[in-house]
């Protein structure tokens, strides 16, 4: 055990009740933050400390070191710990990463014309649940998420939001179910338990960018949210006041850092410097031909400064740029929601502040755009209130959002066996249970 973890373990008593946090381990940072429930506004935080560390060993969606990414959680705690004065023992964890799969389950149950009860209401679920354990390669899945987005009554015009005390003959619900391999699970676990620290719930961070960046008018009556990260972009869709979709796109800010050390012939941290000084995605925009400092390799494998116009880093940027609102464009174009999409789109995320990127999502996607910044932002503070955050302010908020979360997210990582299949075979027999 490491003298840093010693001394946050010896702290824990005494505790003050009451403080959540959360952990976002993305693909270049790990974030996390430390706050109270505000008793005057269920759906804001009192801020209490953050910490963001470089995450090592994470790639891809998958962990590539353990001991690496096990010190940058450590590291991002204790950061956070020392800023709020306070040790945490448990997490809200938010997953990401391309192996993430989203699916839209429909279940139904026959009522026989009475009034629905919450018993019919969890019998519907464990249905569509079980559906989804019947999907290709379910078995080697684990439910993070389940979603009840909209409910239908004998099949009439018309959605329902809260089925309970309605009279129905048969209830149809459309359920989006979110899942994870269960070895990328189970392996985040372990590396958090490594640190000293409990799950006390698992969100995908994809709709955890959008609960912490979407407001509650957008929350409520629909909108997309695109987060611009590191290696992954995360498309999430919100509708009738529910996660309804999620999809994740390959590609990310550190893409574009890279074709700029590939175009230019210079190291990726001189890319990333000139990126976020004089990167735009704007090809039309004012202050192309200013001419600006850019180091270069030398035959000696020395940076070199060197002089080159601006609009050269921005015909390197807007391909890129353009090519992964394609992606998400046309990830949205295949999902289960293609054909009741929202017209409001969010963007947040580091690569979302680029210059120019706003107006090519917008032509690309055809729908209006809004940069988004956290919805906790007068809590974070100044040096918080950064697309960084919006993640980890996303997963504080989730449990205060109050979701109908059918599937208890993060409570099937406490509940049964690493890599076993016992998760979705309670659900079949819960099913079977109350069918049969």
């Amino acid at each position: 055990m490491s003298e840093l973890s010693s001394k946050r373990l010896a702290r824990l008593n005494g505790r003050p009740a009451g403080t959540v946090a959360a952990l976002d381990i993305g693909c270049s940072k790990t974030t996390c933050l430390i706050a109270r429930p505000d008793p005057d506004n269920p759906r804001r935080m009192i801020i209490l400390g953050g910490g963001r560390q470089q995450t090592r060993g994470f790639a891809g969606g998958t962990i590539t070191d353990i001991d690496g990414i096990e010190r940058s959680i450590r590291l991002a705690v204790e950061d956070a710990e020392r800023e709020a004065g306070e040790p945490i023992t448990e997490v809200i964890l938010g997953i990401t990463g391309p192996k993430l799969t989203s699916r839209l389950v429909d279940a139904s149950v026959d009522v026989s014309g009475r009034t629905v009860t919450a018993k019919d209401v969890r019998r519907l679920h464990q249905q569509a649940l079980a559906r989804a354990a019947q999907a290709p390669g379910a078995k080697h899945e684990q439910v993070l998420s389940a979603w009840p987005v909209v409910y239908t009554i004998d099949k009439a015009a018309g959605r329902v939001r809260q089925p309970i005390g309605m009279i129905a003959g048969t209830l149809t619900v459309k359920m989006s179910v979110v899942s994870a391999p269960k070895a990328i699970v189970d392996n985040l676990v372990e590396c958090v338990g490594r640190a000293h620290l409990g799950v006390r719930q698992i969100v995908p961070s994809a709709i955890a960018s959008g609960a912490g960046t979407l407001i509650e008018d957008e929350i409520e009556n629909g909108a997309v949210c695109i987060d611009l990260g590191s290696g992954v972009t995360a498309v999430s869709v919100y509708l009738n006041g529910s996660p309804a979709w999620l999809g994740l796109v390959p590609a990310g800010g550190s893409h574009v850092t890279a074709d700029i050390a590939q175009g230019i012939g210079t190291t990726f941290a001189a890319a990333e410097r000139l990126k976020n000084v004089y990167g735009t995605a704007d090809l039309e925009g004012p202050g192309l031909a200013e001419r600006i400092e850019a180091p270069r390799l030398g035959d000696d494998g020395r940076l070199h400064g060197t002089r080159l116009e601006r609009g050269e880093i921005a015909r390197i940027i807007a391909p890129r740029i353009e090519e992964i609102f394609e992606l998400a464009a046309a990830a949205l174009a295949r999902s289960d929601v293609r054909n009741v999409l929202p017209q409001r789109v969010v963007l947040t995320g580091g690569a979302s502040q680029l210059p120019g990127v706003r107006e090519v999502a917008s032509r690309i996607l055809g729908a209006p755009v809004r940069l988004g910044r956290p919805v906790l932002a007068e809590s974070l503070g100044e040096q918080l209130a950064t697309p960084a955050f919006s993640t980890a302010s996303g997963l504080l908020l989730y449990p205060e959002l109050g979701f109908a979360d059918a599937a208890r997210a993060g409570a099937s990582s406490l509940e049964t066996e690493a890599g076993s299949g016992r998760g979705w075979i309670r659900w079949l027999l819960n099913w079977l249970k109350e069918n049969f």
